[in-house]
Order: C-alpha cells, then structure tokens, then sequence
C-alpha cells in the first residue's frame, strides 16, 4: 500500500532546506566546491532516478527527493545532479509553495 508524505513532513524538510540556504545567493551556491565522495554521488544519481518515478507513482514524495538532493548538494558539493535538484526546488517554491521570485532565483 502507498503511503502519502503528510503535509508536516513536507514542511518540515522545506524547513530545514530553507535554513541551509540561508543568505546564499545563486552565486554561492554555484561558488560551492564539487563532489567528491562516490557514496554521495551515488546516492545523489539514485535520488535522481527516484524522483522520475515516484512522480508517478507518490507524487507526494517528490518534494522529500528534491530536498534530498539539494541538501546534500549544499552540505557535500555539487555534482551533475545538483542541477535538476534545484530545478526542482525552483518548481516547488513556484508551485505549492507560491514563491515564484524564490523559485526563479533556485531554476
């Protein structure tokens, strides 16, 4: 059986995203050094391939993965998977979350 993200979750991580980037700019973050650790690469190209198909299958979950990904892009640097990531947070912080100037900033 499927299970939703709940609301809170979902909050709750966007919470803890929205605090790691905390008076970066778009310049900062793209300033952030590369990643160098295989486990996190890995982790960040499973991540990715997630996110495509619990889109379809949970939609709910989507945000968790995009937080995922742009937490561990900010915490251990950045990598070919950074960029659909932030894309992604740009999509949720336009949508859902109506911040369109944030999300233009993040896309």
């Amino acid at each position: 059986q499927k299970k939703a993200a709940s609301k809170f979750t979902i909050i709750r991580e966007y919470i803890r995203v929205k605090k790691l980037l905390q008076n970066k700019t778009a310049e900062d973050i793209a300033n952030l050094p590369e990643l160098d650790d295989e486990r996190y690469e890995m982790g960040q190209r499973m991540n990715e391939h997630l996110a495509v198909s619990i889109y379809h299958v949970e939609p709910t979950m989507l945000p968790l993965i995009i937080f995922q990904l742009v937490t561990t892009s900010l915490k251990h640097g950045l990598s070919p998977t950074s960029s659909p990531g932030f894309a992604g947070l740009g999509l949720l912080l336009c949508g859902p979350f109506g911040k369109p100037h944030e999300g233009r900033e993040m896309a």
